[in-house]
């Protein structure tokens, strides 16, 4: 095993999506590289490059102004945030950094595209207030600029091109722009539930007032810490939330929520994702969600490709509900849900 894997390794396996760590997994090992192990230390073609799924030009720029038909679900989109219906459900991270640049149009295209259930990315405000889809703090990263995100009007944001990136997958891009809340839930609107991490407590409150405002409450939600929901259910008091637990207080105030979460977030931690913590979940109606960073995408990165679905399924088996992966489409085959890659487009 090479310095670069276990480097990536170390780095999935520690990656919350409240960190800074650039774009995940995809955003450092690349989804469309070349296995770097695999059994034996043999290396082999990555089946999970994402050329080998999709074409890049059904959701690249080549693809703007299209309406993406979601891939076959076997449950009824609405099913994600129904108390009352079960399901094995993939959420793709910042939309679908394997695919395309993180938060972006292309990237949300992708994601409809393979059925994926939940497209998870980040809200902040502008200088102007309005929510915009961005995951740093300031734009230096992802777009052909410097500066906080707080500090620039939209419009000023959308002058700037998304930054090109060395481990960006196959695709034009060059179109591509700072991604709005109202623009993406055009895209999504009947085809994927949106998740919006609050990345600050304003931007969350805002993405709530939105939602309840459109009537969308029921097509998307906000993930919060508790204490971000404590003030998102202030001024929103039947806010769609999901609520990101790490210990046992952070869950016991989730249980007092009124009404209650529709999901709850769990750390992948084993300690952290008992049958008695899933119990519990369960009983408020929520679907417990966790990541898959640390775990079948690590093998992913490695090139342990056989190995991979086998993780991915174990969480299901165990009682997780809805799995965030840098890899979804790598979940959804591993559900059945998509077939096997023969080769590319």
């Amino acid at each position: 095993m090479g310095a670069t894997a276990v480097a990536v390794l170390a780095m999935l396996a520690g990656c919350s999506d409240d960190g800074a760590t650039g774009s995940g997994g995809a955003g450092t090992g690349g989804a469309g590289a070349t296995g770097v192990g695999g059994a034996g230390g043999a290396a082999e073609a990555n089946p999970y490059a994402p050329e080998r799924t999709l074409d890049p030009a059904s959701y690249d720029c080549r693809a703007e102004g299209s309406l993406p038909t979601p891939a076959a679900r076997p449950h009824d989109l609405g099913c994600v945030l129904d108390p009352a219906c079960s399901g094995r459900f993939v959420a793709a991270h910042r939309l679908g950094t394997a695919f395309a640049p993180e938060n972006t149009r292309s990237a949300l295209r992708a994601a409809i595209l393979l059925g994926v259930d939940v497209g998870e990315t980040d809200v902040r405000l502008t200088k102007d207030g309005r929510v915009v889809l961005i995951h740093d703090g300031t734009i230096d990263r992802t777009l052909e600029g410097t500066g906080d995100v707080s500090a620039l009007t939209l419009s000023e944001l959308e002058a700037l091109a998304v930054r090109p990136d060395p481990t960006d997958p196959a695709g034009d891009f060059a179109c591509e722009r700072v991604l709005t809340l109202e623009d993406a839930l055009e895209l999504a609107a009947g085809r994927i539930v949106l998740e919006f991490e609050t990345k600050d407590t304003l931007a969350g409150i805002a993405t709530a007032e939105y939602l309840r405002d459109a009537g969308l409450e029921d097509a998307a939600y906000v993930q919060c810490s508790p204490d971000e929901c404590d003030a998102i259910r202030a001024a929103v008091p039947d806010a769609t939330v999901m609520v990101r637990v790490s210990d046992e207080a952070d869950l016991a105030r989730a249980e007092a929520y009124d009404p209650p979460p529709r999901l709850v977030e769990l750390t992948s931690e084993p300690a952290k994702t008992t049958p008695a913590i899933l119990a519990r979940v369960h009983a408020l109606g929520a679907k417990a969600f966790t990541n898959a960073f640390g775990t079948g995408d690590a093998l992913i990165v490695l090139g342990e490709y056989d190995l991979a679905p086998a993780k991915y399924l174990g969480w299901y088996e165990q009682g997780l509900d809805v799995l965030q992966s840098e890899y979804p489409h790598a979940v959804l085959t591993a559900l059945g849900r998509l077939a096997p890659s023969e080769g590319g487009p």
